[in-house]
């Protein structure tokens, strides 16, 4: 028997945008993957310096301006307590929040989990977060985030359901994925640029997002499209050398592009998503 949809469980999925699949009844869309893969052996190694980002750690500085934005919105929400991360990277939104927030993260990248641990102290783990309990990270939590990482799991659900166990009742999720029903991405289609199995698996909008939330107990409670610090050297990277596969192009670009030069673009793909814990 075919899988079943992740967002509504109906079983048979249609051809869409070439590469990928979609659910014919809730809309939900995933990629087509003609074998089975490792998730984790995806993110060792070079995916934060030369795969997916150019310089991840190299861009410290942009990531923390997208991240203080995000963190004084959780504020608003909740001003304190216990945060959990699915994905810390090399720990850049934690270094921010331990200010007011007990934390503890979890990413499979070593590299950048000795950068979290050894440079700033931070507790972030490489173990299978569907295998954590409520004592391993010190009792259950008030906000869990998920920064551009539920379009990357291979079980949405079962994270959810997990983080949903760990969650105290009203407790805060926050995430930010790609919205394939944004005006750029159907206007795009297969170009859209976060098309990019199998590193992205997923695709949701605002109502599959929605959906899926609501059935681990998770009620949303906003949803915007938001804007995006980057550097102009990543954005070239991404352009060029993911996108157009024109490295020497690139390299020609980023002898003259400073790279303390970024900018802050929103382009209405982008969403992010704030739930409550029923």
């Amino acid at each position: 028997m075919p899988p079943a949809c992740l967002v509504c469980s109906h079983h048979g999925f249609e051809p869409f945008l070439e590469i990928l699949l979609k659910c014919p009844v809730c809309g939900f869309a995933t990629a087509r993957l003609d074998s089975p893969i490792d998730t984790r052996r995806i993110y060792e190694g070079a995916y934060f310096a030369g795969q997916e980002y150019l310089d991840y750690r190299g861009d410290e500085a942009f990531l923390k301006r997208n991240f203080r934005r995000r963190l004084k919105e959780l504020l608003k929400r909740c001003p304190g307590g216990r945060l959990l991360e699915i994905g810390a990277a090399y720990g850049f939104f934690l270094d921010l929040a331990r200010a007011h927030f007990q934390t503890v993260g979890f990413e499979v990248n070593r590299e950048a989990v000795g950068h979290a641990r050894e440079v700033l102290g931070l507790d972030v783990r490489t173990d299978d977060f569907l295998l954590a309990d409520e004592g391993a990270i010190g009792g259950q939590v008030d906000v869990t985030v998920m920064w551009d990482v539920i379009e990357h799991l291979e079980r949405p659900d079962r994270f959810l359901a997990r983080i949903a166990e760990l969650s105290r009742p009203g407790a805060i999720l926050c995430l930010t994925t790609g919205d394939i029903g944004s005006v750029l991405a159907r206007w795009r289609g297969r170009k859209w640029r976060m098309i990019h199995p199998p590193s992205h698996l997923h695709y949701f909008d605002r109502s599959t997002i929605t959906r899926l939330l609501g059935n681990h107990g998770f009620e949303v409670i906003d949803i915007r499209a938001i804007g995006v610090a980057r550097s102009l050297r990543q954005i070239l990277y991404s352009l060029l050398v993911l996108g157009l596969r024109l490295p020497a192009a690139y390299r020609a670009m980023e002898k003259i592009t400073p790279a303390a030069w970024g900018v802050t673009l929103n382009t209405f793909d982008i969403m992010q998503v704030t739930a409550s814990r029923r």
